[in-house]
């Protein structure tokens, strides 16, 4: 490794473990955890990043060319979900790079990269992904050229993709405006979700959605958005004698890995209904928010509401503490949950 990448790497070694909150070691690690990054609800498919052969999870890539990867992305960090998106694109390079040098890794130098190498990996975009897919993991890969190439870490390469650009015509078109408006709720919908949300929704949990529904029509939230909104969402502005009304929520599509917050305004109307199914929510949730308190303060041990912490408890007891049927309690195994017995029968120890 060359002086320029290894301070590069050191560079982005310190970003990395401020970032995450770890020791700078894990930054060598084939696998990042970047679910901390997030400012949205998760899922299981982009929570983590793989420094390995596309394709594999279990062959990773080698340290010159997977460190200069890291610190690309660690330096000109931008959507968390879009670090997914731009290491499937150098992971698809190492491909290539392997294809031109008859898969000699050894044989790799970054001051040899060439504009051939650009062309062979476009060649393997393709047979994985569409072409409209491809011209932008393209474009990206040119971003990371140019990153190398401020750098002095490869010379500047010259490369113009050879995939056109898929224009999204039908969007300026009557027909694919009305493809468009086909996909939103029609004015039966959002009259029956009136219905429920004004006469149906009884129990929490059916009020609960009807009012999380209010709140995604009037503001027109992704359901991350909403997911994510924090307690003290409401926001009032007097200006010139009027008062205004807004929602605070965390954007789910921007820019750099940082949580930013954005304002949603609404129409007198609007702010009436959402006002309303917010403090719904509130109230329906306060339960469960204070729960996470206590789980979060003790994540390993916290009281069992309405028992002492050396009451005795029946085995029905247990089931509706789990929320689960009292014959599962027996599926459970012995050293997770310790059965006691005396004359009565079976019981449990509250603080076992």
């Amino acid at each position: 490794m060359n002086i320029a990448i290894e301070k590069l790497v050191a560079v982005a070694r310190e970003k990395f473990a401020a970032d995450f909150a770890v020791d700078p070691s894990f930054f060598d690690s084939p696998l990042w955890d970047i679910s901390r990054l997030k400012d949205r609800a998760f899922n299981r498919t982009n929570r983590n990043l793989y420094f390995t052969r596309y394709g594999t999870n279990d062959q990773p890539l080698p340290k010159d060319f997977s460190g200069v990867a890291k610190s690309w992305l660690i330096l000109d960090r931008r959507s968390p979900r879009n670090m997914c998106v731009r290491l499937d694109c150098l992971r698809i390079l190492w491909e290539a790079i392997l294809v031109r040098r008859h898969g000699d890794p050894a044989t790799f130098r970054w001051l040899a990269l060439s504009e051939e190498d650009l062309s062979q990996a476009e060649l393997l975009m393709r047979t994985h992904w569409s072409h409209s897919t491809t011209y932008k993991r393209v474009m990206s890969l040119l971003v990371f050229i140019r990153f190398l190439a401020s750098r002095n870490l490869c010379r500047p390469l010259y490369y113009t993709p050879q995939t056109q650009r898929v224009e999204d015509f039908h969007r300026h078109t009557i027909p694919g405006q009305q493809a468009r408006r086909d996909r939103l709720p029609t004015e039966a919908v959002l009259n029956g979700l009136a219905d429920i949300y004004r006469k149906h929704a009884v129990e929490p949990r059916d009020r609960l959605r009807a009012a999380a529904l209010a709140v995604l029509v009037v503001t027109g939230f992704r359901i991350g958005e909403l997911l994510t909104l924090p307690l003290d969402c409401e926001v009032r502005e007097t200006s010139g004698g009027q008062t205004r009304y807004g929602i605070r929520y965390y954007r789910e599509k921007s820019r750099g890995g940082a949580r930013l917050l954005a304002t949603r305004w609404l129409t007198p109307i609007g702010a009436e209904l959402a006002q309303e199914a917010i403090n719904k929510i509130r109230k329906i949730t306060h339960a469960a928010r204070e729960r996470a308190k206590v789980l979060k303060h003790s994540p390993h041990r916290v009281p069992l509401p309405g028992f002492h912490w050396g009451a005795r408890m029946t085995r029905r007891e247990v089931a509706c503490v789990l929320g689960c049927n009292h014959l599962s309690v027996f599926t459970i195994p012995r050293n997770k949950l310790i059965q006691h017995r005396d004359s009565s029968g079976i019981y449990y120890r509250a603080f076992e």
